[in-house]
């Protein structure tokens, strides 16, 4: 199960990753801190700031992956961030199912929304002829996307 939960932190660093750095800026940071609830109340400068210097412990001024399985492993609960509590936020309906229709929707009224997560469900969508994806469907997306950056 360890090994489950690090590989889902991995995929959620690198969906956050937007600049394919290999670390997680301040403001990369900012953006996966408000991702359970993009709608919610916004991450204050002073929270991203604590939870940096916390994650950060060679002080570089940003997160690796490492830094960042390792904080969330000991700090953060079970199931707060991750990557089921970010398909709730796209499965509307909350039927299990993000229907192409519901994303659209979703596109719409959520702008913040990762670009790499936008890739990950369009290129399933593409590849998917009923036009629905499963969780399961988005975790091997994710998969995917992350295995196709340690391929470069």
């Amino acid at each position: 199960m360890a090994t489950e939960a690090s590989q889902e932190l991995k995929l959620l660093f690198t969906l956050f990753d937007v600049d394919n750095s290999g670390t997680l800026t301040r403001a990369e940071l900012k953006e996966l801190l408000q991702s359970p609830d993009p709608d919610g109340p916004s991450v204050s400068e002073k929270e991203v700031d604590e939870y940096l210097k916390l994650a950060d412990t060679d002080n570089s001024g940003d997160i690796s992956m490492d830094e960042f399985v390792a904080f969330i492993n000991n700090n953060v609960p079970q199931g707060t961030y991750g990557l089921k509590s970010i398909f709730r936020t796209i499965d509307t309906s909350g039927d299990g199912v993000v229907e192409k229709d519901e994303f659209e929707q979703v596109k719409k009224t959520k702008t913040n929304l990762n670009q790499n997560l936008i890739n990950i469900f369009e290129k399933k969508f593409q590849n998917n002829e009923t036009s629905e994806i499963t969780y399961e469907q988005f975790v091997e997306g994710a998969n995917e996307y992350y295995n196709s950056l340690n391929k470069n």
